[in-house]
């Protein structure tokens, strides 16, 4: 096991080191083997999770048996409580569950999923039976510290409603005042976010943006997920910023581009003046377990990390990344959805909305809302060619040579 520690300042006083691990989701299909083999799974990189005094976990599923799957675009992601055995393996204090999946089998697997975690005395933040209850800030203790989340998700699918259970959205303006009233009563903030472009390794320039003003705006630190990539970190005014860690435990499929299998662990080190310092671990996704990097991986993972890194303070930069982006996923991609748009006024009736079910996660969720806003001024502007130059250096970060997608023995 081989490690990156990053240090921008001297402690003072008590300490809490923060471990918080991507997403997990161990698909339906795979979650009675997690449920038998969890402690397998997590077994070498739990010494990690150990030297931790806090552990947080993104929970990507719904947790039930139920069947009653939402309409959405996107697959709808669950697993049964016995897949939980994971989280016990690693003694996870907290999981995060505001993200675009807490919802998918709607208001009774929301429930299921709290219940869930409630029998097994494990706290949870970012989703609930309310958009009141979904917002409610965490608030975790240790070593006479106090550390307070705040978890929120873009506008996807499963967002809560004053009377709908879902998980927490991005509610942006509000979040100023919700970090200093959290640190009136904690030592520490910790934003965790769900948002960016999935197998696209680097935040767009408004997701950079937020987490930035976020930063500056009392959070002690800024985790962001669901890229299903690893994106790079930067220490922003003080304050470190992970704009993705990629997938924790995921299990791949053989279509599955080889930045899936990749991904790192932050543990943050908190004292009563904020974060000072930031552990990173990296290994590898796969279904049989979760495998440690060290040596000439570990070395190649770093300076992979490095490039994702390099141009996070080049604003000019980023523009021509995400550029590139959106003609690969945003003019090549999801534009020619707008084609299948029904063109008649029926809107009752599942047949009738389902077709609209795509547009709308198009135009609500933020990241969806940039690319296409982008991508259609690529368009008018007559940027395309300009834009195309980048695609064979995001296609070659999205498939890093040196990655084993099949167990390494």
């Amino acid at each position: 096991m081989q490690t990156r520690q990053i240090k921008w300042r001297e402690s003072s006083g008590p300490v809490i080191k923060t471990a918080v691990a991507g997403d997990f989701c161990p698909r339906e299909a795979n979650s009675d083997d997690v449920a038998k083999r969890a402690a397998e799974i997590c077994a070498e990189v739990k010494p990690y999770f150990d030297e931790a005094d806090l552990r947080l976990l993104q929970w990507e599923c719904t947790v039930t048996k139920q069947d009653t799957p939402i309409d959405k675009s996107g697959p709808n992601h669950r697993c049964y409580p016995g897949a939980l055995a994971f989280a016990e393996a690693l003694r996870i204090d907290a999981v995060m569950l505001a993200n675009n999946h807490t919802g998918d089998y709607g208001a009774p697997g929301v429930a299921d999923t709290l219940a869930a975690f409630a029998a097994k005395k494990i706290k949870t933040a970012g989703a609930g039976m309310s958009k009141r209850e979904a917002e409610k800030p965490l608030i975790l203790t240790a070593n006479g510290l106090k550390i307070g989340v705040i978890n929120a998700a873009e506008h996807e699918f499963g967002i809560a409603s004053e009377n709908r259970p879902g998980a927490a959205g991005l509610d942006i303006l509000s979040f100023p005042a919700r970090i200093r009233s959290l640190k009136e009563q904690c030592d520490a903030v910790l934003m965790v976010l769900h948002g960016g472009h999935e197998h696209y390794p680097f935040p767009s320039p408004r997701l950079r943006q937020l987490c930035r003003f976020l930063a500056e705006n009392g959070a002690d630190a800024v985790f962001n997920c669901h890229t299903h990539c690893p994106c790079g970190y930067e220490i922003h005014r003080g304050v470190p910023i992970v704009y993705s860690p990629g997938n924790f435990y995921f299990p791949p499929r053989p279509t599955s581009l080889p930045c899936w299998y990749i991904g790192y662990v932050p543990k943050f080190s908190f004292d009563s003046k904020g974060a000072f310092a930031m552990e990173l671990l990296p290994y590898y996704n796969y279904q049989k377990q979760l495998q440690p990097l060290s040596g000439t991986d570990a070395e190649k993972f770093f300076a992979y990390l490095d490039e994702l890194n390099a141009p996070l303070n080049d604003d000019a930069e980023m523009q021509k990344l995400f550029d590139a982006w959106c003609v690969m996923s945003g003019v090549r991609g999801y534009l020619k959805s707008l084609k299948t748009v029904p063109q008649g006024d029926a809107f009752d009736g599942a047949e009738n909305i389902r077709p609209w079910l795509t547009v709308r996660n198009l135009f609500s969720c933020e990241s969806h809302h940039d690319l296409l806003r982008n991508s259609l001024s690529l368009i008018e502007f007559g940027g395309l060619p300009e834009a195309e130059k980048k695609i064979p250096e995001i296609e070659r970060l999205r498939n890093p040579a040196w990655v084993v997608t099949t167990v390494k023995q």
